[in-house]
């Protein structure tokens, strides 16, 4: 098999404001002006799986790709595989799911004015996830999400809203929005939540809720929420509260880790190895077998931002309880692969290239296949992971399979940094991870585009008996 040549793809970018200026914004540059297109980028594109385009302000088109920059007037549109993030300048992060729409009306972000900051995005159809960054941290009025049919203010960071033009549905996975119909006393134009009696609040407080608006009523409701928009659940408890800035923080660190490095950036997915490797079955596991609750006294585990995990999701932990004696390696929105130990100096290097090559087996792993808006369980069938510390590369191969698809192969290989990190991807899947600093065991996120869908997943690996 020839090796793909495509930008490699990382997760989505939620950096604090110091990273964002390491992956290559200006500090002089923080945003473009309020209202009209501007050429000055306002953010990058830190994820594209499958079919996406873009069209500019001055109505030219492009193909996205990953590391690109994101203008005020780009038209993001997602084909039926398409999946694309979005990572701005003030933290502010934005998701786009297949065949879906969004436009960036207005970004402007000056931390020395508050004030004057202002964020206006529009989802003409499609489903989108948007966490809001530093420019609506102190002043909430000044971000809109619009549809065609309603108006989004904020009153947290973090939610999910379906369109296809004639309704509207949101679910909440942190803090809490106000949904407003657009018309008379709320205007597409407007910044902040819309006031009135026809104005709604849904909040993470309030469980599995979502709010919705159809066109033919005109009226915002409060509903249980579909399966497919539903967020990693949130308690609103004083130990959840506690948590929230450590967390935020991991996630922050976490999703920059899962992204490609500098010189990683505009290299592909070498598969030439990952080619020549011979899936090894789960043998004795099953699918079940291998979504087992992990071990608690291992050094790689997975942590969950949410308190209660997904109904198909068995391998992860509370973040509380994973991130006890471990550090964030990488992650995506909703955990992080915590790890035991540290890099032995600041200048020094954790891995040591005496480990040589070692074959580490599949001992847990977990999977979902999402399209059309349906999420269901999917399996793992078996993989192999190879690891070279003399030569830090890794090359990976998984196999998996779903109700919908079929078996689908995933196979990937590139370098292990310093730090023991390594991320890999192209235009139809993307694996990022990390190693214990013994070689002995690791782990990573994965995602395939397969059949206009999308397979997710995480993975944990150990030395064999």
């Amino acid at each position: 098999m020839t090796p793909r040549r495509a930008s490699p793809v990382g997760a989505l970018g939620c950096a604090l404001l110091t990273l964002a200026a390491a992956a290559g914004f200006s500090p002089n540059v923080l945003a473009a002006a309020p209202g009209a297109a501007s050429a000055v980028s306002v953010g990058q594109i830190s994820l594209v799986i499958g079919d996406a385009r873009v069209t500019r302000g001055d109505g030219s088109q492009a193909q996205l790709r990953q590391g690109g920059d994101v203008f005020v007037g780009d038209k993001v549109r997602t084909g039926a595989n398409g999946h694309v993030h979005l990572r701005f300048v003030d933290r502010g992060a934005v998701s786009i799911r297949p065949d879906s729409v969004l436009e960036v009306q207005a970004y402007h972000y000056d931390p020395a004015r508050p004030q004057a900051n202002e964020v206006r995005l529009r989802i003409e159809h499609g489903t989108a996830r948007s966490i809001s960054g530093a420019a609506t941290e102190i002043d909430k009025s000044r971000f809109r999400l619009n549809t065609p049919i309603a108006a989004i203010g904020v009153r947290g960071t973090d939610f999910i809203v379906q369109t296809n033009g004639e309704q509207m549905r949101a679910v909440v996975a942190q803090g809490s929005i106000s949904v407003s119909p657009l018309g008379a006393g709320c205007s597409a134009a407007g910044l902040g939540p819309c006031q009135g009696e026809q104005a709604r609040i849904l909040s993470s407080e309030m469980g599995r809720l979502m709010v919705e608006l159809r066109q033919a009523d005109g009226m915002v409701r409060l509903a249980p929420a579909v399966s497919a928009l539903l967020p990693p659940l949130h308690f609103a408890d004083a130990t959840i509260r506690e948590r929230a800035a450590g967390e935020a923080a991991a996630r922050a660190s976490a999703l920059a880790a899962a992204q490609p490095s500098a010189d990683l950036h505009g290299r592909s997915n070498d598969t030439t190895v990952a080619d020549l490797l011979a899936i090894s079955p789960v043998g004795r596991f099953d699918a079940r077998a291998l979504n087992s609750k992990p071990d608690s006294n291992a050094q790689l585990v997975w942590g969950r931002y949410s308190f209660a995990s997904p109904g198909f999701d068995n391998i992860s932990v509370s973040y509380g309880n994973a991130s006890q004696g471990r550090q964030p390696t990488v992650g995506d929105l909703d955990g992080v692969l915590l790890r035991a130990g540290s890099v032995a100096t600041s200048q020094g290097d954790g891995l040591s290239a005496e480990l040589g090559r070692v074959d580490l087996r599949l001992t847990r792993a977990q999977a979902s296949y999402e399209s059309n808006g349906r999420v269901e369980p999917a399996s793992v069938d078996g993989g192999t992971l190879a690891l070279d510390f003399g030569k830090r590369t890794f090359a990976t191969a998984l196999a998996m399979s779903s109700s919908l698809t079929g078996r689908v192969e995933l196979r990937a290989g590139g370098q292990i940094d310093s730090r023991g990190i390594f991320n890999a991807g192209d235009a139809e899947q993307r694996v990022s991870g990390a190693v214990g600093f013994d070689g002995r065991e690791a782990g990573y996120l994965f995602e395939r585009v397969v059949g206009g869908g999308l397979f997710k997943g995480r993975t944990l690996w150990g030395k064999g008996p």
